[in-house]
């Protein structure tokens, strides 16, 4: 099992737009996993989230920038983090977790993300408290992706593919707020990606 605390602390009055939160992972997730992992909590979270207009924002901002990479998977990686590319949203900064039960402040919203599975099964997840505000679940998504990105370069390339994917298939199967996109969409994103990963491989 490995379990991702994630806290969202309060923002720095110099950047009131900016929410800040920290992600520590207790474990280790091999990195192909990451974007399984990723991909069900998305669609979990969205579901979670129903018509709430938040979760239109998390789609917006999540599709904004997954269009732009798009275009840059396969350049080389330090070229695209030097650009600043890499950066999902401006409106996010990951901050270092805390080490210390000193530095614990009533504040900080603490939610906790468990992978769960043996070897070889496609793990499951979940996400505690169940019951979140829709802003906590907007967070948790952007920041548990950013933090993969920011660690894993091959998350980095694949994630906009999925993104898009993902778009793809709540304009056209079902919406995200339906349980069958929150069971379904993960798959249908996998599926997509290899597709196209498989697809330019064979034209390059």
């Amino acid at each position: 099992m490995v379990t991702f605390t994630v806290k969202l602390h309060p923002r720095a009055p110099e950047a009131e737009a900016r929410q800040r939160v920290s992600v520590l992972a207790d474990g280790e997730l091999p990195e192909y996993g990451q974007v399984w992992v990723w991909d069900m909590l998305y669609a979990q979270q969205l579901f979670a989230m129903g018509e709430a207009t938040l979760a239109a924002d998390t789609r917006e901002a999540l599709e904004l920038w997954a269009v732009n990479m798009s275009s840059k998977v396969f350049q080389p990686h330090d070229h695209i983090r030097s650009k600043g590319h890499l950066q999902i949203t401006e409106d996010l900064e990951l901050v270092a977790p805390e080490t210390s039960e000193a530095g614990l402040d009533a504040s900080i919203q603490e939610i906790t993300l468990r992978v769960e599975g043996a070897g070889g099964e496609l793990p499951s997840i979940r996400v505690s408290p169940d019951i979140l505000p829709a802003e906590a679940r907007h967070w948790l998504i952007l920041a548990v992706a950013q933090n993969f990105v920011d660690e894993n370069p091959l998350f980095a390339r694949e994630l906009p593919i999925h993104i898009l994917a993902f778009r793809k298939y709540h304009a056209d199967i079902n919406r995200p707020e339906t349980p069958a996109a929150a069971e379904e969409a993960p798959f249908y994103a996998i599926q997509k990606a290899m597709e196209y990963f498989e697809s330019a491989g064979n034209a390059g």
